[in-house]
């Protein structure tokens, strides 16, 4: 009886996340504030994501970190941008396989954002076509991984 009450627990835990079902946000989950990256250069870096994706200052320390904080064109999404001090240098993203981590905007028109990055210090690492899917990986002037996706059904719930 006990093994059957942890499956159902465990059942429940899985429903509570709502599977692939495209149902209403669950009232008792959290919401993503930030995603926080160690870059060589925050102030460099913050400023190429604000003038070519979009981007807004919303907070920015002057001191050894440089910690800025930049927010999305929905302002609902941060990216905290830092020089952790606790490490000699920082990551090396352009080092890293894009499919490690990179970070996804959805996008209207995948070959226009291509040209337009480009021309801007960004690079194509890969673009991708199939039936309902455009992709490009992308990596910005610093090396952190950048996707653009344009997809008939979207992964979000709204």
């Amino acid at each position: 009886m006990k093994k059957l009450a942890i499956a159902a627990t465990a059942l429940g835990v899985l429903a509570g996340c709502g599977g692939t079902e495209k149902k209403a946000v669950n009232p008792n989950g959290f919401v993503l504030e930030h995603v926080a990256i160690d870059v060589a250069d925050p102030v460099a870096t913050a400023k190429w994501w604000c003038d070519n994706l979009g981007f807004t200052i919303t907070r920015q320390k002057d001191d050894i970190t440089h910690t800025t904080f930049i927010v999305d064109a929905s302002g609902r999404m941060a990216i905290e941008m830092y020089r952790a001090k606790t490490q000699p240098v920082a990551p090396d993203y352009a080092a890293q396989d894009p499919l490690t981590l990179h970070i996804g905007f959805i996008s209207k028109d995948v070959d226009a954002d291509i040209e337009r990055l480009t021309k801007a210090g960004a690079t194509l690492v890969t673009h991708e076509k199939s039936p309902g899917f455009d992709g490009a990986m992308m990596r910005d002037p610093s090396g952190i991984a950048i996707q653009f996706v344009k997809r008939d059904e979207s992964v979000l719930l709204k």
